[in-house]
């Protein structure tokens, strides 16, 4: 049995590497899909092209910008002058979201008022936009929060009591950040093994018949379990190479962006 095996194996080894296309869908393919879905495609949301339109123009209101602008999902790109130019912009895909600062905005906030604000976003893209949302509600959230202290430290004093609050904050133990590609790379793998060990498989089963070498098989003492070894070994142990492949690239590709 072993020996039959080791000869069928001998002679799939031969015919891969003896064809230039399956070498190329054996190595080149694994990176390239390596490149293309774990750094190229991404669902990070960075960098959003931020319109503004403040209408109070007070201290506060540029506070409150330039928390925006100190992130990195922001990006302040201009300042609307009336309600047409914001939709002239919104049409054009100048900025995907603005954020609109009412007039009496600090006023309302030192009355001890609510102070609303809108976020005028593109939503186009829906999920872009839902975590663009989220961005927004936070750091406005955390604005209200300083503003809240603020002014409890004023009305009972410095070493007066403190607010008593209970916040609940979430970490996630892999990828802190919510990077998508160090979800991506990890799912390129899965993808190669189920494309070497299964597609790969088929295709020199198959092509067993178009070559017309499947009758003589089927003529020798080989077993359909002793078949199927050796058409599945291989790929296998390639497999098993492009996971190291990938494995490697993926840590020097990780590295130098961190560098």
């Amino acid at each position: 049995m072993l020996e039959r095996i080791k000869h069928m194996l001998i002679k799939e080894f031969i015919r891969i590497f003896r064809d230039p296309r399956m070498k190329t869908v054996i190595f080149l393919m694994p990176m390239i899909q390596l490149m293309v879905f774990g750094y190229a495609v991404t669902t990070d949301v960075k960098h959003v092209a931020t319109a503004v339109y403040d209408l109070d123009n007070s201290t506060t209101s540029h506070e409150l910008i330039a928390r925006f602008a100190e992130t990195d999902y922001f990006d302040i790109v201009i300042y609307a002058k009336n309600p047409g130019h914001i939709r002239e912009m919104m049409d054009r895909g100048i900025v995907r979201t603005v954020l609109q600062i009412n007039k009496g905005f600090e006023n309302n906030l030192q009355g001890g008022k609510t102070a609303p604000l809108q976020m005028i976003i593109d939503s186009t893209d829906s999920n872009t936009a839902g975590i663009v949302l989220d961005y927004s509600a936070k750091i406005t959230g955390e604005f209200s929060q300083m503003i809240l202290k603020d002014r409890l430290s004023r009305t009972r004093g410095a070493e007066g009591e403190k607010p008593v609050k209970i916040t609940l904050e979430k970490r996630a133990w892999f990828n802190e950040n919510l990077e998508s590609r160090n979800f991506y790379v990890p799912g390129v793998i899965a993808i190669i093994v189920m494309l070497i060990t299964l597609m790969l498989t088929s295709m020199a089963v198959v092509r067993e018949k178009e070559i017309g070498t499947m009758e003589q098989i089927m003529v020798t003492p080989i077993t359909p379990a002793e078949f199927i070894l050796s058409k599945t070994i291989p790929f296998a142990l390639i497999g098993f190479i492009d996971v190291i492949l990938i494995f490697a690239v993926g840590l020097h590709v990780s590295h130098r962006q961190q560098a």
